[in-house]
């Protein structure tokens, strides 16, 4: 008889569920992002914080479709608000652990460093796609978050090892600092481990730009992806260096795509630094075609990013040929040569590099080139080979758990 199989999903994003009992997100995850997990397993069960709503007024993503169930967990926001319902969280996590056959957590988050023992206590295969390190989950240099930073970190160290399988977005970086059993002892056959990114990145969406040598811009159009919810993603550093740029007399305009709560004191900041004639605000933009617009309307990507995986952010500004500036925190020292890396705090660098990088087009062109063609390991269908092959390593490893617990 044929193994139906189930696998738990849980994700640390924040989900709506309307009057009708439709579950949605507000970013990334929606039912063609989770349908990855149904190429593999014949149901999922996404399990997240949860909050009742009218109607879909905010053009959400809808998550809801075949074969896939929700389990609410307590709407909270931050470390506090997860510790305050951290008791019926375990409790929901474990109930629903028992009744599947396998839990992959998007991980490092709070939900998994906090749950992923109950998992364990099931007996199930614990999965990991392990997205960024665990290193600044608290924000800001005072010495209680550096504290709590490093207990998460040890933390995320221990839960990596006790996983079955983990996955990394990265090559090297991660598997370096964060090692699963799989990577210590290659010989035992019950860990297993793979990379690959997450973004999806059809070949259609690719864009190799059309610049030619004679035809200079007149203005340089400057472009920054990121959500506004902390000074994470760098936007202020990114906004002191355009000021710099703009008294140097570079002709610049800067785009910055985004939304969150932070956004008023960035839109503060560029008045305060008397740039905000040069800056445009666009919001948060869910469309990709009007993403990929801007960006193929830009000459520079610049992401003074303070921690990351491997961002998609990047690899989709390499697909549209744009040269790119980041920090060099994570997996970005994979996708960006040393020379475009700049400590994420360090306007004056920015400045700099931005200027440097401006001032030679004939080697822009040549920048846009080679990071077109390195986007292009990042190809949907190149990934998604490597992403299904780990999803069947962790249906195969169900099969075995289940034969060695029923004597078989």
């Amino acid at each position: 008889m044929e193994f139906i199989m189930k696998a738990l999903i849980v994700l640390e994003n924040h989900f709506y569920k309307d009057r009708n009992g439709k579950i949605w997100c507000d970013r990334i995850i929606d039912y063609k992002f989770l349908s990855r997990y149904l190429e593999v397993f014949d149901n999922i069960v996404v399990a997240g914080r949860c909050q009742k709503i009218e109607n879909n007024n905010d053009n959400k993503l809808l998550v809801s479709g075949k074969n896939l169930e929700f389990v609410e967990l307590p709407e909270f926001v931050g470390a506090q608000g997860l510790l305050k319902n951290l008791y019926i969280i375990k409790k929901i996590m474990r109930k629903s652990a028992k009744k599947t056959d396998c839990v992959i957590f998007r991980a490092p988050t709070h939900l998994s460093l906090f749950t992923y023992k109950e998992v364990l206590k099931e007996n199930k295969i614990l999965v990991l796609e392990f997205m960024m390190a665990a290193d600044k989950m608290f924000d800001g240099n005072g010495w209680i978050n550096k504290i709590l930073n490093r207990i998460i970190d040890n933390e995320a160290k221990k839960m990596c090892l006790k996983a079955n399988g983990v996955s990394y977005v990265t090559e090297k970086i991660l598997q370096e600092k964060y090692p699963c059993q799989a990577i210590l002892d290659k010989r035992d056959q019950r860990y297993f481990t793979a990379n690959y990114s997450t973004i999806d990145l059809p070949k259609a969406v690719y864009y190799k730009q059309k610049w030619k040598e004679e035809e200079v811009p007149n203005i340089f159009n400057i472009i920054h992806i990121g959500y506004m919810d902390s000074y994470r993603k760098g936007q202020h550093t990114l906004l002191k260096a355009i000021k710099l740029v703009k008294e140097k007399g570079i002709a610049i305009n800067v785009t910055l795509v985004g939304d969150g709560d932070k956004r008023s004191d960035f839109e503060k900041l560029a008045k305060d630094l008397k740039i905000d004639d040069i800056v445009k605000f666009e919001g948060a933009i869910k469309d990709r075609n009007t993403i990929l617009k801007l960006l193929r309307e830009s000459h520079l990507f610049v992401f003074p990013t303070q921690s990351e995986g491997l961002p998609r952010t990047i690899i989709e500004a390499m697909s549209q040929g744009l040269p790119c500036v980041a920090s060099p925190v994570d997996g970005i020292p994979e996708l960006l040569e040393k020379e475009f890396l700049i400590d994420y705090s360090d306007s004056n660098e920015y400045a700099n590099k931005i200027i440097e990088i401006l001032s030679d087009w004939k080697n822009m062109i040549k920048i846009s080139n080679e990071n077109y063609l390195k986007s292009q390991k990042y190809e949907s269908k190149r990934l998604m080979s490597e992403r299904t092959r780990f999803y069947e390593r962790i249906r195969n490893g169900v099969i075995e758990n289940e034969n060695s617990v029923c004597g078989k």
